[in-house]
């Protein structure tokens, strides 16, 4: 290979990795943040819905009308029994669109 050939192909391969590297990074969305009223979800279900402890539920993936039902059956003291006052003390100040965003965030959590 010549040294003219040497520089074309050094050449090329640069710019096919910058250009791949761009395609790359591009693609690849960024996350999208929990919203804001959920911040005291994440102590017990984890940071994406995945909880460490083998006693709190996982809600990643779950169906968001379940987890907007069940939120709601909370606030208003229809669910009982397990951790239900834990749950109705966290989502006491919730309001409607608070709980269709937590629902519908943590169901697009795979």
């Amino acid at each position: 290979m010549t040294k003219l050939q040497t520089i074309y192909a050094t050449s090329a391969l640069l710019v096919g990795s910058i250009f791949l590297g761009n395609t790359v990074v591009a693609d690849t969305p960024a996350p999208n943040p929990i919203p804001a009223s959920g911040s005291q979800c994440l102590s017990c279900h984890g940071e994406d819905g995945r909880p460490a402890l083998a006693d709190v539920p996982i809600i990643a993936g779950q169906q968001p009308i379940y987890l907007a039902n069940a939120l709601r059956h909370y606030k208003n003291g229809q669910r009982t029994g397990g951790q239900a006052l834990v749950m109705q003390e966290m989502v006491k100040d919730l309001t409607d669109k608070d709980i269709e965003e937590l629902a519908k965030w943590f169901g697009e959590q795979k």
